[in-house]
């Protein structure tokens, strides 16, 4: 429990100098923290009778099992502001690096390819898969987006050296994923993967690669969030690159 639950919870049963007690703690969580009881209660002009008592009448042995409580508080406040500013950084660096990216072939792939088949590794990529295919429809291109190994299997024996496949894949190690990429390889087909900013083997496989910066978020101690923005910022910007490439270079039809 965090220390605004425990305050909360406790509230009712609080004196006005227990509120006053709660009022100098959730505005100071810092010096709470970092002050030995004496010097908290120096600073806030409390007594440590005072602060041992509220301490007990939010249930807890003392103040410095109440310190406790407020240190993990405050280390997740801080936890989780840091992860913002590193997830906000991180949609900057994507649009930093598809602007500067030369992604001309990966144009003229889609530009001439029969079909475009996009394939998700997994349940995030299977969306960011399904999200291509929306984003790209005003470009007027067949595309198939898939997913599962059943689907895998389906484009190594269906596709052809004039269509086009995507494999969108986090970690670009899945076994699935491996063995399509070296099949088509074989047969022919231009590929381009979308994997995490790393070397890993499908970049290794495919003639064109495209990154994104994976973020997992601390929410809590309990739960991890793992970011999936980027891929739809990437892809949406790159349909924006691919309609301005058509409108650059002369491309005959």
């Amino acid at each position: 429990m965090n220390i605004d639950d425990l305050i909360n919870n406790n509230y009712k049963n609080f004196t006005e100098n227990d509120k006053y007690i709660c009022q100098c703690i959730l505005n100071n969580k810092k010096d709470c923290c970092s002050l030995s009881i004496e010097e908290f209660g120096l600073k806030f002009h409390i007594s440590k009778s005072s602060l041992s008592r509220f301490a007990q009448k939010c249930s807890l042995s003392g103040y410095t099992a109440l310190k406790s409580i407020i240190r993990m508080s405050y280390n997740e406040n801080i936890n989780v502001e840091n992860s913002i500013s590193t997830m906000f950084e991180s949609y900057h660096k994507m649009i930093d690096y598809i602007k500067t990216k030369n992604c001309s072939e990966i144009f003229k792939n889609i530009k001439y390819a029969k079909r475009i088949f996009i394939f998700g590794s997994g349940y995030s990529q299977a969306k960011v898969a399904s999200e291509f295919k929306r984003i790209f429809l005003p470009a007027h291109k067949i595309i198939i987006d898939a997913h599962g190994k059943d689907m895998a299997e389906a484009i190594i024996n269906v596709a052809s050296i004039d269509d086009y496949v995507i494999m969108v894949s986090l970690s670009g190690e899945s076994e699935t994923i491996i063995n399509m990429a070296k099949k088509l390889h074989i047969k022919g087909i231009k590929l381009l993967s979308i994997t995490e900013m790393k070397s890993n083997t499908l970049s290794g496989i495919c003639e064109e690669n495209l990154y994104i910066n994976s973020i997992k978020m601390s929410i809590d101690q309990d739960f991890i969030y793992n970011i999936t923005t980027s891929y739809f910022i990437l892809i949406e910007l790159l349909y924006i690159q691919y309609k301005l490439f058509l409108n650059d270079v002369h491309i005959p039809t």
